[in-house]
């Protein structure tokens, strides 16, 4: 095995790309290897690889699919320089393999690649995978994808060269949820008052908000005792804070919330969306959820990623548009209802948990390089 690979990991845009960007480039650094990322100029790598401590070329390039024809003619310039500049860029690293995590901002390392003659693996994050990486699928030596349904889609297309390890997870999440907790499921009694971490993302979700401030004065009424800790995002904060006060309800709202760790530790369910990396921090925390996917994710897939992780037995999807306050107390009065119900789907949600897919990924290319 050569004893020192030079790695160029491609792609970005949302954090669902960015953080197994930087969680490979960590483990290529505990490996001793080079790292170079690239990205987009418009991409949240921009600002979250650089903080990581690596190295990146951002270049310009547009989203081409799922634009207007005349903003896919525009684009057409800039894709071609950014291809230009990451052929250039492969060449003066020594690039001895370069690996994309999706997205539009990993198009041009892709072609470079190809044209380049350089070997290529695929990280498919979400079940449903990405035009990006579905467009270069052929190109690939390997593809590593996250959900069942992602290895069902390639291999329907006649791509064999598929493998589910899991979603690359920063270095940091991993040891701090800890590797699969499984024996999360038994640690704790569940009994009165249950615990509800209600999370919308960083910035919130308006629904999630929405359907929580109408539940509010259900839950008074409810058959069971509950404590809730709601990350709001900073719009709704006041509002979330006045309904449950208002209610009776014992309740933490937070814009943000620092310590997610935590928070999973303390709760007992968990009612968020279903984004790739929120379902494996799930999966890593032992924690049961009620799924409200995003409904105008692209290509639904947030749907998708909560179907694979409600049939693992993990979770309960609520995708009501709008989504009822009615409709999240009626599915907490379940499971609140039947606690060992909870116990099961947290041993389950453990079974997910793929804490090790950045090594796996990097020693599965690593051996392609050998002579």
């Amino acid at each position: 095995m050569k004893a020192s690979i030079h790695w160029v990991i491609a792609g970005g845009g949302s954090g669902g790309h960015v953080t197994p960007a930087i969680a490979l480039a960590e483990q290529a650094r505990e490996r001793g290897d080079a790292v170079l990322l690239l990205g987009a100029k418009r991409g949240m790598e921009t600002r979250l690889v650089p903080a990581a401590g690596f190295e990146l070329l951002a270049l310009a390039a547009n989203p081409v699919y799922g634009t207007s024809l005349l903003s896919r003619v525009r684009a057409v310039p800039g894709m071609a320089r950014a291809c230009w500049l990451a052929w250039r860029a492969l060449g003066s690293f020594g690039t001895d393999f370069v690996i994309s995590v999706g997205g539009y901002a990993s198009v041009p390392a892709v072609i470079a690649a190809v044209l380049r003659r350089i070997p290529i693996a695929l990280v498919e994050p979400n079940a449903i995978p990405g035009r990006a990486n579905r467009a270069a699928a052929r190109r690939a030596s390997q593809i590593f994808v996250n959900f069942e349904r992602a290895k069902a889609a390639f291999e329907s297309a006649g791509i064999d060269r598929v493998q589910r390890v899991g979603i690359p997870l920063r270095k940091s999440i991993v040891e701090g949820f800890g590797a699969g907790d499984a024996d999360r499921a038994t640690a704790r009694t569940l009994e009165p008052p249950f615990r509800l971490f209600v999370t919308g993302g960083s910035q919130g979700a308006r629904q999630i908000n929405e359907a929580m401030i109408e539940a509010a004065p259900l839950l008074k009424a409810a058959p069971f005792e509950i404590e809730i800790v709601h990350q709001s995002g900073q719009a709704d904060r006041d509002r979330t804070d006045a309904a449950y006060r208002d209610a009776g309800i014992k309740a933490v709202v937070v814009d943000f919330e620092p310590d997610m760790f935590a928070r999973y530790r303390w709760a007992d369910l968990v009612l968020c969306r279903a984004g790739a990396i929120t379902i494996a921090e799930l999966a890593l925390a032992g924690m049961p959820a009620l799924l409200v996917p995003y409904p105008f994710a692209a290509d639904n897939h947030q749907a998708a990623n909560a179907r694979d992780f409600t049939e693992a037995g993990a979770g309960v999807i609520v995708d009501e548009q709008p989504l009822p306050g009615a409709r999240v107390v009626a599915e907490l009065t379940a499971l609140f209802g039947a606690p060992q119900k909870l116990v099961e789907m947290s041993r389950n949600a453990s079974m997910q948990a793929r804490p090790d897919a950045a090594s796996r990924i990097l020693e599965d290319c690593a051996r392609r390089l050998e002579p």
